[in-house]
């Protein structure tokens, strides 16, 4: 039997459009809808379920995968949504289309645009300490970036 391997570009361009989506709801009503959220995990389960089948990757990978998104979850659980739980969620559909290195680094890039974005917010005196950024547009960049490091 021969083994089907949905291509590493598709994916790519299919999570950036997908992150896209989810920064503009993001930046315009600092929500996600559940809805998208659902058809992500969905979609990219299905991705991993057909890799599995076809031994393209392991039970064990996959489930390392979800490792950064349970993380951030977490993070959202102690800090009491600090972080919100949509950035753990979407970065779970983003560890099952990418992996988890892959998804690790976009998450360091993108922490370091939010970094660099805040403090320039913060010494231009357009937003105090209080104030809060939506994650997601930093995390669909540092995907984007990543994904031109990784090559």
């Amino acid at each position: 039997m021969f083994k089907v391997q949905v291509g590493s570009s598709t994916i790519k361009i299919l999570l950036i459009f997908f992150l896209g989506i989810c920064a503009v709801f993001d930046i315009r009503k600092k929500e996600i809808p559940v809805i998208l959220i659902l058809t992500g995990i969905v979609f990219s389960s299905g991705i991993n379920i057909w890799q599995i089948y076809y031994k393209n990757i392991t039970v064990a990978d996959a489930g390392a995968a979800l490792a950064v998104g349970v993380f951030i979850i977490c993070m959202s659980f102690c800090t009491r949504e600090k972080i919100g739980y949509g950035d753990g969620l979407i970065l779970i559909v983003s560890g099952l289309m990418l992996g988890f290195y892959q998804c690790f680094l976009g998450l360091c890039i993108s922490l370091v645009f939010s970094s660099v974005c805040a403090l320039f917010l913060l010494i231009t005196h357009k937003a105090g300490k209080d104030s809060g950024l939506p994650f997601v547009p930093f995390l669909t960049v540092g995907m984007g970036v990543s994904f031109f490091v990784q090559m």
